[in-house]
């Protein structure tokens, strides 16, 4: 028998394993699962640090259009680039007026939420 930690979507498990013979003799051996003592879980990693002008993504998803190219001047309003979540489409209309001066994401990539997607001065 052999006593073994096993963690499951972050909740820890003290199990007890017994090895079975090769030719399958042995019965199926019964495992008895008891909740471990609390293990501290690894944070998540820091999401990106936006500048001054960035435009954060409101959620996570996949970038499906990028509608302006750099250096287009846009008001308010004005439609910048278009993101996909469960099948529904966002758009990502410009918060003020500018110009679009980097886009940090390209058409395809996956997208958390905050992550800075493109800056506006």
């Amino acid at each position: 028998m052999k006593h073994l930690r096993i963690t499951v979507d972050g909740k820890s498990y003290e199990v007890t394993v017994e090895k079975l013979d090769s030719d399958g003799s042995d019965p199926v051996p019964t495992v008895k699962a008891a909740p471990a003592a609390h293990v501290a879980t690894p944070k998540a990693a820091p999401k990106a640090a936006k500048a001054a002008g960035d435009v954060g993504s409101p959620l996570a998803g996949v970038v499906k259009s990028l509608d302006v190219a750099v250096g287009t001047h846009v008001k308010a309003g004005d439609l910048v680039l278009t993101l996909e979540a469960m099948k529904m489409y966002t758009a990502m209309n410009a918060p003020t007026d500018g110009t679009v001066t980097a886009f940090h994401v390209n058409v395809g990539d996956a997208v958390d939420e905050d992550q800075p997607l493109y800056t506006l001065s």
